[in-house]
């Protein structure tokens, strides 16, 4: 059985369970209390802090610890909303945002809110984003650094100097990008947001760096006034071993391109009418966002499930609500198109034979769903 929907959540190591089963059990105490117990884990929480930061090149003050990237791109907005005040306050934002940026822009910011277009590869236009920024002068730019369905790899660095240059505040959606890529440039954005279930950590917990205080939970003074509530030390620290292990140590080890590349024409070839998502572009070495010939994309993940491996329709947020994801209208997908969307990516503990086997398991299903509508005329899930 291999794991294919690492986009979504990966699996945290048996290094990291174990010592968040360890600070559950041994270091439970509120790192807000005066004892000495309660200072042994604050100190902790702010060595992490410190070493986190110091690989960003940022200050320890910037990086505050939270529940992941969705709470980032809510609180940088909300806060936007209220301290980068102009008239009018006008926001521009990629047309395909994770929807915790796009929700929210539209909640903090009605109105105002422009969308910066993209290509037929998903990939924002910079001649027209610059021309959207001498038009509407806006407070804020936000941009993901890579598509969290396509994998596709936005200039997020040559976006963060143009807005540096002019005054405006930049903020980086950089769920998928962590893990995956190298952390240089980054401390370049105003600020930037990432979850740690993304790179092999626990899910609920991750950070916003951001070049000015900001804060959305209000009480009890935690993370410098900038996030009330009490601190997650067990997912904390269980982010940190992750950090260790898959953001700094294998940055540049695990990049196995050629094993997608080599999946992706295996299919192009025994499955006619499959297309490849953002094929033409840079795109995360992990990550391929597949158009799927007859068969809607449910019955393709039943049928690769049972047959080994799991992977997904797209972006899990989307899916949950049961609605599509920006995407598909963005690039110019039709409703046919859009139903037959499969993402597969993998991780760090995917071999070349996964992906072997993943393009056979593709093959397979795909005789068995033609069988099966031949003979019934229906397919099943």
């Amino acid at each position: 059985m291999a794991y294919f929907d690492n986009n979504s959540t990966t699996r945290p190591s048996l290094e990291v369970t174990e010592v968040i089963a360890h600070a559950l059990g041994e270091s439970w105490a509120n790192p807000s209390s005066p004892h000495r117990l309660g200072s042994r884990i604050r100190a902790q929480i702010e060595k992490i802090r410190e070493e986190m930061a110091s690989s960003l090149g940022v200050s320890p003050e910037c990086l505050i610890f939270n529940s992941g990237s969705t709470e980032s791109n809510n609180t940088i907005l909300s806060w936007a909303a209220r301290n980068l005040s102009s008239n009018p306050s006008n926001i521009l934002i990629s047309q395909v945002e994770h929807p915790s940026v796009l929700e929210a822009s539209m909640y903090y910011f009605p109105s105002k809110v422009h969308l910066i277009p993209v290509d037929r590869n998903g990939v924002i236009e910079l001649s027209a984003f610059q021309k959207l920024l001498d038009q509407f002068q806006p407070v804020l730019v936000s941009l993901l650094a890579a598509h969290n369905e396509t994998g596709v790899i936005q200039p997020w660095q040559e976006v963060a100097r143009i807005c540096k240059q002019r005054g405006v505040w930049f903020h980086c959606d950089a769920t998928q990008w962590l893990g995956k890529m190298n952390l240089d440039g980054l401390n370049h954005c105003s600020s930037f947001s990432f979850s740690a279930h993304k790179f092999g950590g626990p899910k609920g917990v991750g950070a916003l760096v951001s070049a000015s205080p900001v804060h959305l939970i209000k009480g009890g003074g935690q993370e410098k006034e900038s996030r009330g509530g009490t601190e997650n030390f067990p997912g904390i620290q269980g982010m940190h071993i992750a950090w260790e292990r898959n953001c700094l140590s294998l940055q540049s080890t695990h990049d196995h391109s050629e094993w997608k590349t080599n999946f992706e024409k295996t299919l192009l070839n025994e499955l006619p009418g499959t297309m490849i998502l953002g094929e033409g572009v840079p795109r995360l070495w992990n990550t391929s966002l597949l158009c799927l010939p007859d068969f809607d994309n449910l019955s393709w993940i039943s049928r690769i499930d049972r047959l080994g491996h799991q992977i997904s329709t797209g972006s899990a947020c989307s899916t949950a609500r049961a609605q599509p994801s920006s995407l598909a209208g963005a690039i110019g997908l039709d409703q046919s198109q859009s139903q037959r969307l499969v993402r597969v990516s993998s991780y760090i503990e995917n071999t070349e034979q996964d992906w072997l086997d993943l393009a056979d398991s593709f093959i397979a299903a795909y005789q068995q769903l033609l069988d099966e509508r031949g003979v019934t005329g229906v397919i099943t899930l």
